[in-house]
């Protein structure tokens, strides 16, 4: 379980700085009703970190990925096709993350957070104000329509699908890869909902900091987790596992 512990901790690090996820939450508690909004938000990108795992566990282990034997030349190609994806979205990350995160940074209402970052889904197009509703539609859009996010989570299920821990433990390790993943949104809602209006400038020294600094480090994760992924699939390639 130890080793598969480590496989899953910069798989989790590259969630937890997900840049636009914590933009998106500040233009949220910077918001009216600040508290309900920002719960809702909370709400959204936890279902959708636990909705995402949990399908794609459920398919490698019906898949029966893991097990005494070797696994399929499938496995492999997922590997490989991951690190491919999380190296090009590392390197987009570095060069996009400025401007990106600038145009975040700026973002108050629903319109301008759906224009900076335009997978998101209609429902916020020329919203002038956020609701508990729009606010859950921000915080799983964000997760589930990132490319990168699902492809780190696609990772971690594959990782507990292919290790030889209990049932007991793959949940335990399910758990605590989304306890991970919906921290660094959870603990900027709990700051808000624990010292209301009070939290507004440490909010926007983060919402700076963000801007200047995330982009960049979570590049680094994402190419870490690319590596990863890319020793795995030549591994088995060359059969020195």
């Amino acid at each position: 379980m130890t080793t598969v512990l480590w496989t899953l901790l910069p798989i989790a690090l590259g969630v937890i700085a997900s840049p636009m996820a914590v933009m998106a939450l500040i233009g949220v508690l910077l918001s009216q009703d600040a508290r309900r909004n920002g719960t809702s938000y909370l709400a959204g990108w936890t279902v959708a970190v636990v909705l995402s795992i949990l399908v794609w566990y459920v398919i490698f282990d019906a898949l029966a990925v893991g097990g005494p034997r070797e696994p399929p030349i499938w496995v492999r190609m997922v590997h490989l096709l991951l690190a491919l994806g999380l190296g090009a979205g590392a390197a987009l990350t570095y060069r996009r993350a400025r401007s990106v995160l600038t145009r975040m940074a700026q973002a108050r209402t629903p319109d301008e957070i759906a224009a900076a970052t335009p997978q998101l889904p209609g429902i916020l197009k020329s919203a002038t104000r956020f609701t508990p509703g729009r606010s859950f539609v921000v915080g799983g859009g964000i997760f589930l329509l990132n490319p990168l996010n699902i492809s780190l989570v696609v990772a971690a299920a594959l990782e507990v699908a292919l290790s030889s821990t209990s049932t007991f433990q793959r949940v335990w390790l399910i758990t605590g890869f989304v306890i991970a993943a919906a921290a660094p949104v959870a603990i900027p809602v709990i700051i808000v909902l624990t010292r209301g209006p009070r939290a507004d400038p440490m909010l926007a020294r983060l919402r700076t900091w963000i801007a200047r600094n995330n982009g960049m480090l979570s590049a680094g994760l994402l190419l870490v987790v690319a590596v990863i992924q890319l020793w795995k699939a030549l591994d088995g390639v060359l059969g020195t596992g």
